[in-house]
């Protein structure tokens, strides 16, 4: 795969995405029973730990995975090494990064300012859609269009670019080993849907989303059906697809690009005909969408996005990459090793995604546990975060491995939970982590006192209501960190420029000898602060470009006479 294809996708990452819609069709598959302990939410506060063991219908239901007859795949092994690919939020890159290199990936490279190329084994793969907190989509690379042998069985040249739906439908067809990814005719089929993503302008034949992704579905089931007798072919699930499938693909000019402008009667048609595309498919590792969601901003019992969340409110991705990049998760690891504590602040708290995500840090709790827990279905479908995509396909981790993993994660939360919770070596009534939040809207504060309480923090996150010029905290100096998303610009409309101004008198009056980020993405409502930055990172979402700014607050001197 060339760095050009992957920094295209790094940009790419953020655009519109159609999804092929189907009806899906129930699929034939072995039923297993894990007996690992489930971990689920009790519906007001913090998180159970059970057996599943043989006693509830329910988990029946929520454990088809691989085709019927095939044995599972024994591919975890450190040998056997993938390409995978992961998106985030625009600037978060070096934060993803980070966290890729931590958990033992290799050849880790950035590309853009939204993405991150890295390898490692399947058992990395699931250890990443398990913890990782910044990134949006994990994805392997199954085929490129660009990689070296692009020829199929009619000596075509694929790395020379697609022109066209047929050009396309064969690339697929020679490229993608069908038997691994989807099944054969020994057993049962895997379920699949596909998804388009385009950086720029491809051929006219590609530009529609809906039947780009119809002929790489077609092709697949085509392949498919050719390799058994009974002509059986793979269901689409648009929900919780087996294999969920996204095609990236990128325009490109070939030729010298010279032309008679004064001939503009041709111009287009040869336009057309320079242009053509190069394409990679990816599968990605996890369902449910982006991986940004933990669930306990949710209100309803399923993956719907409709569920009530504060209009300003930020994605938690964002939340946890500020609060990495902030250095927190640093703090916490410090107070663990000498006992002297950690406290984070916020003092304009919204619907609380920065103290949640800090306590969740704190705690060691997996983002992927969260949205576990949160998951919820009144028809007995199957939790898709508890068996993802990736343990289902032919030639990937084992049932067992991710159950591994899970396992470690749940102990690692009790523990964390635990220590988060203790008093302070030597500290009095202070416990070793404490995050105190604010807000003074109602209604935001409704929101966070509701998240807190789904993440199953409200032990770690203490919520105040009220104007933060009215707030008074206890913090450790040097071992205390502020952090706020205030009112800026289109984010919302009233009163900013007060609520600035009492941030600033609240800073000044409890943050000496302490660091602050603040969030803006209006640099006239920063100069409110009337304080120097240390530090400034990049930061875009949606339309929006923010800076996330940091400012050492230093004690005053006191004055001798």
């Amino acid at each position: 795969m060339s760095l050009q294809s992957v920094f295209t996708l790094a940009v790419a990452a953020i655009f519109f995405t159609r999804q092929y819609d189907a009806q899906a069709l129930s699929c034939n598959r072995h039923l297993l029973r894990p007996s690992n302990p489930s971990l689920r939410a009790n519906g007001h506060d913090d998180w159970f730990i059970d057996d599943d063991n043989d006693s509830s219908s329910r988990d029946d239901k929520h454990q088809e995975l691989r085709g019927q007859d095939e044995p599972y795949a024994t591919s975890s092994s450190e040998e056997d090494i993938r390409s995978y690919f992961a998106t985030c939020i625009p600037g978060l890159h070096e934060v993803l990064a980070n966290e890729l290199t931590s958990f033992g990936a290799s050849n880790v490279e950035t590309q853009g300012t939204s993405g991150v190329r890295f390898e490692g084994s399947p058992k990395l793969g699931l250890t990443t859609i398990l913890w990782c907190r910044t990134a949006h989509k994990v994805m392997e690379l199954v085929a490129s269009s660009l990689s070296d042998g692009g020829y199929d069985d009619f000596g075509s040249n694929y790395s020379e670019g697609i022109r066209n739906r047929d050009d396309l439908y064969q690339f697929v067809k020679s490229a993608i080993h069908t038997p691994s990814l989807l099944g054969d005719g020994s057993g049962g089929l895997l379920t699949l849907s596909v998804n388009t993503i385009y950086a720029s302008k491809v051929p006219k034949e590609l530009c529609h989303g809906h039947f780009t992704a119809l002929t790489v579905k077609n092709s697949l089931v085509d392949a498919v059906r050719e390799l058994r007798d009974d002509g059986d072919r793979p269901d689409v699930d648009v929900n919780d697809a087996d294999v969920p499938l996204v095609a990236f693909i990128r325009g490109r000019r070939v030729g010298n690009g010279r032309r008679d402008w004064r001939q503009r009667d041709s111009f287009e048609s040869e336009e057309e005909e320079d242009l053509v595309a190069d394409v990679d498919l990816y599968i990605c590792l996890h369902s449910g969408g982006s991986a940004h969601r933990r669930g306990y901003r949710k209100n309803s019992s399923n993956d719907s996005d409709d569920a009530v969340i504060h209009r300003a409110a930020m994605k938690e991705s964002l939340a946890a990459g500020l609060l990495l990049s902030a250095g927190w998760d640093k703090l916490v690891q410090a107070a663990r090793g000498d006992g002297k504590g950690a406290v984070l602040v916020d003092p304009m708290a919204g619907s609380a995604t920065l103290p949640v995500e800090a306590a969740l840090i704190a705690c060691d709790m997996a983002p992927g546990l969260s949205r576990i827990a949160s998951w919820r279905s009144g028809n007995g479908n199957r939790n898709p975060h508890r068996y993802p995509p990736a343990i289902r396909w032919k030639d990937f981790a084992d049932l067992a491995t991710w159950d591994e993993l899970l396992a470690d994660a749940k102990s690692r939360a009790l523990a964390g939970m635990k220590f988060a919770n203790s008093p302070m070596e030597n500290g009095g009534n202070n416990v070793n982590v404490s995050i105190y939040c604010n807000e003074k809207n109602p209604g935001a504060a409704q929101l966070a006192r509701s998240s807190i309480k789904n993440a199953g923090v409200s032990k770690t996150v203490l919520l105040s209501e009220g104007d933060c010029i009215d707030w008074n905290i206890p913090v450790i100096p040097s071992r205390t960190i502020f952090v706020s998303n205030p009112p800026w610009g289109k984010r919302l409309s009233q009163d900013i420029d007060d609520s600035w101004v009492n941030l600033r008198e609240f800073i000044r009056r409890e943050a000496p000898g302490c660091e602050v980020w603040v969030l803006s993405g209006n640099k006239d409502l920063t100069k409110i602060l009337r304080m120097k930055k240390s530090k400034s990172l990049a930061i875009k979402t949606a339309e929006e470009d923010l800076k996330w700014l940091q400012y050492h607050v230093f004690k005053k001197s006191e004055v001798t006479t």
